[in-house]
């Protein structure tokens, strides 16, 4: 079953529309601005509880930052310098993060108005799309955009979709903050944490990568086997790190997660060559239900391939070459434990 109602007005004046998803046993809720998750409820030993972080109001969205829940692009992550080459044509994007680009620009996707695609109660899933003009934020060629959220049972999947009249830049991901004892909880830190990946990508002060890859072994970044989050989170002070994926880019688990005190687990899924874990950096803010949300209540697993990558042949691709689709797919599955 999938509802449909009126969530605000942007300062601009455009309506936005949240769509709530409703399996036998889960709910997920979905705002055109930004295609952003705001709710995602699931079964716990202790009842239902609404694993993401999110607002009660449209204005926190437009204003506080953190992409909280946001569907980002067209580029996730950063940029050097805010500038790339392509086919010999050197492109000059917003600087948004000191002197670089991050997760699109200064008005990236996570802060425009999608449009409704197509509501298809039977599969119950959502298909938003966006249309991104040659030239917007610096990034060539007229893209057409889309992403798909479909609930089954406690699974959520999302897929996404591009195509570009020019070669470009295509590297998605959902920033939702994950707290599996519930949004507001002082105790995601607590969770337990899984990460199919050996290594790390060395970064610059700037978080740019330098192009070496870091063995994870007997660091603070090792999630190779599960630990809490607390554990290494003390030793790094906030991770926003990147890490290289095993396997060969298909469609696979590569992240786990757990809490001992809701019973919930959560499997991620992606055919992405890296998911971003961000923990600890997030500025206390009022979320939804009027709740104090500070630095340590959640945490993030962005699937997407590695930052800068356009400027780096050596990392995977972010290109995506006129006339051809894009398509990838991350997938949340949530069961008790």
């Amino acid at each position: 079953m999938i509802t449909k109602t009126l969530f605000g007005k942007t300062k601009n004046g455009e309506p936005v529309y949240k769509y709530t998803l409703c399996s036998e046993n889960s709910s997920a809720s979905v705002i055109t601005f930004g295609a952003t998750l705001t709710e995602f409820t699931v079964p716990s030993k202790n009842g239902k509880v609404d694993i993401v972080l999110g607002y009660d109001e449209l204005s926190s969205y437009e204003n506080l930052g953190n992409y909280i829940g946001a569907t980002v692009g067209r580029n996730s992550n950063r940029i050097k310098g805010g500038a790339f080459t392509l086919n010999g044509k050197t492109y000059q994007l917003n600087k948004n993060d000191g002197e670089n680009n991050l997760h699109g620009g200064n008005v990236g996707f996570s802060h425009r108005v999608w449009q409704e695609e197509r509501v298809d109660s039977e599969n119950n899933s959502l298909t938003l799309s966006i249309f991104s003009p040659d030239g917007e934020e610096g990034f060539p060629g007229n893209m057409t955009a889309g992403v798909k959220f479909t609930l089954t049972s406690s699974t959520l999947d999302i897929e996404y979709f591009a195509t570009s009249d020019s070669d470009t830049v295509c590297n998605f991901t959902n920033h939702s903050y994950f707290n599996l004892d519930g949004a507001g909880s002082k105790t995601a830190h607590e969770n337990y944490l899984k990460i199919d990946g050996e290594f790390i990508t060395e970064v610059d002060n700037t978080l740019i990568p330098t192009g070496r890859l870091l063995p994870v072994k007997n660091t603070p970044y090792d999630f190779t086997e599960f630990k809490k989050i607390k554990e290494n989170n003390s030793k790094v002070g906030c991770y926003d790190v990147n890490y290289c994926l095993n396997g060969d880019g298909a469609y696979k688990p590569v992240a786990y997660a757990y809490s001992d005190l809701s019973g919930v687990k959560m499997t991620v899924l992606t055919d992405r060559p890296a998911v971003q874990l961000y923990a600890g950096g997030m500025s206390e803010r009022v979320g939804k239900g009027g709740i104090i949300y500070t630095t340590l209540d959640s945490y993030c697993l962005e699937t997407q391939t590695y930052p800068d990558a356009i400027n780096r042949e050596d990392f995977p691709t972010a290109i995506l070459k006129k006339g051809e689709e894009h398509y990838t797919k991350t997938t949340f599955k949530c069961e008790i434990i």
